[in-house]
């Protein structure tokens, strides 16, 4: 079969591409099939699969009936006899698989082929259930789960956990403050499987921010995370990896930043800032919570804005109902948000946590 192709090649004329791989060879003869007949072919095989067929035809130029034909004896399949060039390119791939399988995982398949391939996989994640994405996880080994997990936004990872049940929350943490990054293999491999055994069934899709970056280091990442988990889970945490583990324990509380902390941490220019930057609704809730859990920090803010403002502020607080805690503490969690935000912009730095108070350093 391969001398046939090679003599129907030598007899065509101009340039004839020699450099088909079996999969493009694959995928001429997919596309060449009638929709009915390559339907019932798609719908068996994997959408991994499906994406190398895509990658495969959006390479293609043009293939003419000659070798179109030669291509089908090497394969021993029925093709469509036709006496025009098949178009190749990502618009005719997008028209073909639109014959050959439903809208929505045509759509998928392309977007992913444009997005990097298995690096959408984290990017759709990201809308599914938090609860789904921690039944998932925690049907998983450890490590597997943290490489998911670490892939994930910090608030997103921090949500799924908030749905996990005992101690698991501990044990995953402590699993990533001590993991080493996953190869691009590995990540590969799991991100297929991901497709297959929770994006499919769910039906996830949604062009949401990609997953949180891990250039730091690990006790910094988790640090992030658990800045968004509720209070207690996330002292619970910080004291069970500082029994288990006193050096990534004291790396981990580095990274973390509390409402009820900041007016250790804060410096006194900032607090103008951080309240500028903020909705007036959320502001209130996380000080009205305040008085309650961080009366420090309720002081330390008012003891450093107008005293006009102050005033506004007393005002409509005495007016206010207390919030629930789910609400204070998650008003208070966006106002450290957007300190950290400043931080990172340069606007101002946090005082360190140290082990002796009577040295505080900066930290950017």
């Amino acid at each position: 079969m391969a001398t046939s192709l090679q003599k129907t090649e030598s007899r065509q004329e101009g340039h004839v591409e020699t450099w088909f791989t079996k999969t493009h060879k694959a995928a001429i003869i997919l596309a060449s099939l009638s929709a009915e007949t390559a339907a019932e072919i798609v719908d068996d095989i994997s959408d991994a699969q499906l994406r190398a067929f895509a990658k495969a035809f959006s390479e293609l130029k043009s293939v003419s009936p000659q070798l179109l034909q030669a291509i089908a004896e090497e394969f021993l399949s029925e093709v469509n006899k036709t006496d025009q060039d098949l178009a190749g390119g990502v618009d005719e791939a997008r028209r073909v698989l639109g014959m050959m399988t439903e809208e929505e995982r045509a759509n998928r398949i392309l977007s992913e082929l444009a997005g990097g391939g298995t690096q959408a996989v984290w990017v759709r994640i990201e809308r599914v259930e938090d609860k789904t994405v921690a039944e998932y996880v925690q049907a998983q080994r450890l490590p597997v789960a943290a490489t998911i997990l670490s892939k994930l936004s910090f608030e997103k990872t921090a949500r799924v956990l908030d749905h996990t049940e005992g101690d698991y929350a501990k044990k995953i943490l402590l699993e990533l403050a001590r993991k080493q990054p996953p190869s691009a293999e590995a990540l590969d491999a799991i991100a297929n499987v991901l497709e297959e055994d929770l994006l499919k069934p769910v039906g996830g899709t949604g062009d949401e921010e990609e997953g949180a970056s891990s250039a730091g280091n690990a006790g910094a990442v988790v640090g992030e995370i658990i800045n968004f988990l509720p209070a207690t889970k996330r002292d619970a945490f910080l004291a069970h990896l500082q029994d288990v583990d006193p050096e990534v324990g004291s790396e981990v509380r580095k990274s973390v930043l509390t409402f009820e902390e900041l007016h250790t941490r804060l410096p006194a220019a900032g607090a103008p800032t951080v309240l500028r930057d903020l909705e007036r609704e959320t502001l209130l809730t996380a000080i009205k919570h305040g008085e309650t859990n961080a009366p420090e920090t309720v002081e330390f803010l008012f003891a450093n804005i107008s005293k006009r403002m102050v005033e506004q502020y007393r005002e409509e607080l005495a007016e206010m109902d207390a919030p629930s805690e789910a609400d204070g503490e998650a008003a208070q969690r966006q106002v450290t948000s957007i300190v950290r935000t400043l931080v990172s912009q340069g606007e101002f730095k946090l005082t360190a946590i140290v082990e002796d108070e009577n040295a505080p350093a900066a930290e950017g």
